[in-house]
């Protein structure tokens, strides 16, 4: 089901009222027990090491669910260590991955003397053919090959079990891969249906949270401003019939995924030199900027006067730019702070919170766009499907229905479907993903299996339930980015069911 919420037209509103009005109706905002467990990715301490130690504690976090997988996978296999493999023997081993990727960026490109290297800085994947995978463990480490070891279904950071043999130059040959079980999930109390019916003209009853990204308050290049009062007049119960008023009061919190200010401006454009070192276009800038957050404040203000938001940090939000990214600080939104902690929360990114029974875990988007950037689900199915051969109108068929999957979020999905049976929020993470270097622990592995994940400033809407083993079973959300879209995600926490809502002037 679809909800499109649209302004009214002029006719609408210069017409007499009716003979007979209906008496008038009070709503009551949908209420939801709230808690989060964002302490995990605080950054108040000094734990901070050397890489390889956030490496090492990734796979001795998720190594003891690794062999509970490997022995249900193959019982009675027999396993050994990398140092210990011999050539012929068939055997199963564990580590983390390593992907070598000839177009992975490299501060070390600039100064290069090959001027061709720069042009793949700019580039959207850097996924080629002659990408390798090596699998490390505690002592030593050997190339992976074979059908079932596609580098492009893989990103470094990976930890995963291969079952195979040695062959010639001391590769292992993969027939089969498997990986850590999925964590523990709280029981959800209620019998939940898979999808929605697709004829559904409102949304069907239950309690929602709404997840949005990618508002772009304050910037009218990037976002309509008719279009953003539009949503918070929907959300704030202003706006529309007696059964979207209804619809807006069953939304019991507001998740904002990211992106509610303008994207940075372009460094590179550098004017002429001002006062105190200063620069014009710096100056304007900060003007820009100050205005934004005035703009944001105010709109927060009024959301949370009416419905509980959580605001997480994104992508050029003004705070840490590596993950974990800390709470946008309360001096931001002087008005919006009111409310807090009541109805208004500045949220980490990852955030990791739970409304009513249901379970929540997500981010604004970096780990699944730094995934999609080092890997190529679509052409690695491709290459399995055996379309070598085929004809060129075939190609072009496949083309277009590529193209259409990921316009509909299917990529982002994949993505996300990968993360989670990783059981790591952001496996590339800090190979490609800029984090801070944990020594005594990995915040991002997955220790308690959520309801729904997310992700914020996607391409397109899309939502998908995903089971393991029977044992779990998760809702997974790609959350478009507001400003491009016009899309929210309403998900019903009693249902596990998720629908787009449309704003359009």
């Amino acid at each position: 089901a679809v909800a499109v919420v649209m302004a009214p037209e002029a006719s609408d509103m210069m017409r007499a009222p009716d003979a007979e009005m209906a008496p008038a109706q009070t709503l009551e905002r949908a209420v939801k027990a709230y808690s989060h467990r964002d302490d995990r990715f605080a950054l108040d301490k000094k734990i901070y090491g050397q890489y390889f130690q956030l490496y090492y504690q990734r796979l001795m976090l998720l190594l003891p669910r690794l062999k509970l997988a490997v022995e249900a996978k193959w019982p009675g296999a027999a396993t050994a260590k990398i140092l210990d493999l011999k050539e012929g023997e068939e055997c199963v081993i564990m580590g983390t991955l390593y992907k070598d990727m000839r177009l992975k960026p490299s501060i070390l490109d600039e100064y290069g003397k090959d001027l061709t290297l720069g042009a793949t800085v700019d580039a959207k994947k850097f996924v080629a053919d002659d990408d390798a995978l090596v699998l490390e463990d505690e002592g030593a480490r050997v190339k992976l090959v074979g059908a079932a070891a596609d580098p492009k279904q893989f990103v470094t950071g990976v930890v995963m079990a291969c079952r195979g043999k040695v062959v010639q130059d001391g590769e292992f040959e993969v027939s089969e891969t498997c990986f850590p079980a999925p964590a523990p999930q709280k029981p959800f109390p209620v019998a939940e249906k898979d999808e929605a019916p697709a004829s559904a003209s409102s949304p069907p009853p239950g309690e929602y949270v709404a997840l949005v990204s990618g508002l772009r308050v304050g910037d009218p290049r990037a976002s309509d401003p008719k279009v953003l009062e539009l949503l918070l007049d929907y959300l704030t119960g202003n706006l529309g019939s007696s059964v979207d008023q209804r619809a807006a009061a069953s939304v019991a919190r507001v998740i904002v995924a990211g992106g509610a200010l303008a994207e940075p401006e372009d460094r590179a454009a550098v004017s002429r030199v001002g006062g105190a070192g200063q620069t014009a276009s710096s100056i304007q800038n900060a003007a820009n900027a100050r205005a934004q957050l005035r703009s944001l404040d105010v709109f927060l203000t009024q959301l949370a006067a009416s419905v509980p938001v959580d605001v997480m940090p994104g992508e050029g939000d003004p705070t840490n730019q590596a993950l974990p990214q800390q709470p946008l600080h309360p001096c931001l939104f002087p008005e919006a702070s009111r409310f807090a902690p009541a109805t208004f929360a500045a949220a980490t990114n990852p955030h990791d919170f739970s409304v009513g029974a249901c379970d929540f875990l997500g981010t604004s988007g970096q780990n699944i766009d730094n995934m999609r950037a080092y890997m190529d689900l679509e052409a690695s199915r491709r290459s399995s499907g055996g379309e070598d051969g085929a004809e060129e109108d075939a190609s072009v068929a496949s083309e277009i229905k590529t193209n259409l999957a990921k316009k509909s979020g299917a990529e982002s999905l994949d993505l996300l479907a990968s993360s989670l049976r990783w059981q790591h929020v952001a496996p590339s993470a800090p190979d490609t993903l800029a984090c801070y270097p944990y020594k005594d622990r990995d915040p991002f592995y997955v220790d308690k299996s959520p309801h729904v994940y997310f992700a914020g400033n996607q391409p397109a809407f899309g939502a998908r339930v995903v089971r393991s083993d029977g044992e779990t079973k998760t809702l997974l959300v790609s959350v478009p980015d507001f400003a491009k879209t016009g899309v929210v995600a309403m998900v019903n926490v009693d249902t596990l069911e998720c629908f787009p809502a449309q704003f359009g002037a």
